[in-house]
């Protein structure tokens, strides 16, 4: 007797069939639309399953949309019959499948309960296939990996419109090959917010219609803006078997989920020029999320009483902690009896608004100082130096002018400095440079001797203590020292700066009762300040 229901693999463009009934599970539902005007609806993109595993996309109309929108949901089983049939044409495609069908205004929509239709349909491809491709394939692939690497999250701008994706590296089991797998926007919040809040020893990652694209050589995938699904250890199958064969493989111990660099295939020009973001010093005092993005800025100081270099985890790179005659690391839950010397110098970095401190890693600071952390630690202590103070070579930072690409992480909202700035790469090329101040007209402002001549006014560090400690109300004081100066201080609601060892360079103002004044922001010195306000002090010099 014949099927009531017509299979997918069997689906054609012929005419022996008037009238198709397939009986499937939506496995995927999106919206899109083709249409810049408000006056159609986006269309519905469907991806159906049979009871056989066959898979075929479904389009609804604009035209259509009215009928059907309210009927049609993700995850539920249909029958629906009177479908018309086209070429599979798509720019990419989530089926292999020849064809793809369309809703008529005839098309009937029966709601089912069936479970033997599987719940997602995947069809896992290959890492190698993937790999051995050679140009950008149109067709959508479903891919599962463990998570062995993880980049930051990078911003910038295309077309004026802000965008956002982290990179993370897919391992398979058997192979041991890696795949890179780039999530763009919400794919990117969705896995970092992940892994914030389900830490976990692995991460096994599906990702269902994926594209696959060759950037510069390199075979990846990524989502796509509505086809993909993203899966992070969920509870399904799949994974769970993944995790299984995970744990008993001879890799398990193998797999590390380690940092990404962020600009392998960038070059200094793209990564600062073309893709990066640009805030000042002081905009990146404003941030109030976790953020990347590009700056310039003169190192002025090598801050020593922080350490320049760590013991680091030579599996995770993570510091270490000293447990007895071991070395412990929280990450790997391992103890070690040996440890890797790393790079972590902190700069005190200047620019024309406002000065931070960023922290170098290890890597950028072996390419600038061409020399290890290892071999210089070694060299420093054979020459008898002191621990408290750093290697001369690393006062090659002083008095340069780099461009940063930093990542802002932002720890407590309600301390003084609620963020760390660290540097993920550093170019120090006078010609980007130059194009980087051209592109963004940035001027050369002499910012710590400005600062200087001001604070050279006053006799003693208390006399600049009782200018901030002055009333709320407006005060004007004249004062010997400086020149028969009136010195007028306002109170301003500027608790960002508190805290900051730093000072604003002078900037131009007009004032209603003052024909120019020059304004200096004074941020008190030192964390142990708790002051919720900063207070402008305006120097006139008399006519």
């Amino acid at each position: 007797m014949a099927s009531r229901y017509d299979l997918i693999c069997n689906v054609n463009g012929g005419s022996e069939h008037k009238i198709w009934r397939i009986k499937v599970r939506v496995i995927r539902l999106w919206r899109s639309s083709y249409f810049k005007d408000n006056n159609n609806k986006p269309m519905i993109e469907l991806v159906v399953l049979d009871e056989q595993g066959g898979r075929i996309q479904c389009t609804v109309k604009s035209i259509h949309v009215y009928l059907f929108e309210n009927s049609i949901n993700e995850g539920n089983v249909y029958i629906l019959e009177n479908l018309s049939v086209a070429l599979n044409s798509g720019k990419y495609k989530p089926t292999m499948h020849e064809f793809r069908m369309f809703f008529k205004r005839e098309t009937r929509v029966t709601l089912v309960e069936d479970s033997s239709i599987p719940l997602y349909g995947f069809s896992f491809v290959p890492f190698v296939e993937i790999l051995n491709e050679t140009k950008d394939d149109r067709r959508l692939v479903d891919v599962l990996g463990v998570v062995t690497g993880k980049g930051n999250l990078i911003e910038f701008k295309k077309e004026g419109k802000p965008c956002n994706y982290v990179v993370i590296e897919l391992e398979n089991i058997e192979g041991g090959l890696k795949l890179r797998c780039t999530l763009w926007e919400d794919y990117a919040f969705m896995f970092l917010k992940h892994l914030e809040d389900h830490p976990s020893e692995s991460y096994v990652v599906v990702l269902q219609f994926a594209k696959m694209k060759n950037f510069k050589g390199s075979v990846g995938v990524s989502n796509t803006t509505y086809n993909s699904k993203l899966f992070i250890n969920a509870n399904i199958p799949e994974i769970e078997d993944f995790q299984m064969r995970l744990k008993s493989s001879d890799s398990q111990q193998g797999i590390q989920f380690s940092q990404l660099s962020d600009h392998a295939s960038l070059t200094l020009e793209e990564e600062f020029l073309e893709r990066g973001v640009y805030k000042s010093i002081a905009d990146l005092k404003e941030v109030t999320q976790n953020s990347v993005f590009v700056t310039i800025g003169t190192v002025k100081d090598i801050e020593s009483e922080y350490n320049w270099c760590y013991r680091a985890c030579k599996k995770c790179s993570l510091g270490l902690k000293l447990d007895g005659s071991m070395f412990y690391c929280k990450k790997c839950v391992t103890h070690y009896s040996t440890f890797v010397t790393r790079y972590s110098i902190q700069l005190r970095v200047v620019d024309e608004t406002d000065s931070a401190s960023f922290i170098l890693f290890d890597k950028e600071a072996s390419n600038f100082l061409k020399i290890p952390a290892y071999e210089l630690r070694t060299s420093y202590i054979a020459k008898g130096g002191d621990k408290n103070r750093h290697p001369e070579e690393i006062d090659s930072f002083k008095d340069k002018k780099f461009l940063f690409k930093v990542q802002v992480k932002i720890q407590d909202m309600e301390s003084i400095v609620p963020y760390v700035i660290s540097i993920s790469r550093l170019c120090f090329e006078d010609n980007i440079i130059v194009s980087f101040e051209k592109k963004y007209q940035i001027e050369e402002v002499a910012l710590i001797q400005d600062n200087s001549e001001l604070l050279s006014q006053f006799t003693e560090s208390s006399d600049l203590l009782k200018i901030l400690q002055v009333p709320f109300y407006r005060l004007e004081k004249t004062t010997s020292n400086m020149d028969s100066s009136v010195i007028k201080v306002l109170d301003v609601d500027l608790a960002e700066y508190c805290g900051n060892a730093s000072f604003d360079t002078p900037s131009k103002c007009k004032g209603e009762m003052h024909s120019e004044q020059t304004i200096v922001r004074v941020a008190v010195h030192g964390d142990e300040q708790s002051a919720k306000k900063m207070r402008k002090v305006i120097k006139e010099e008399k006519n």
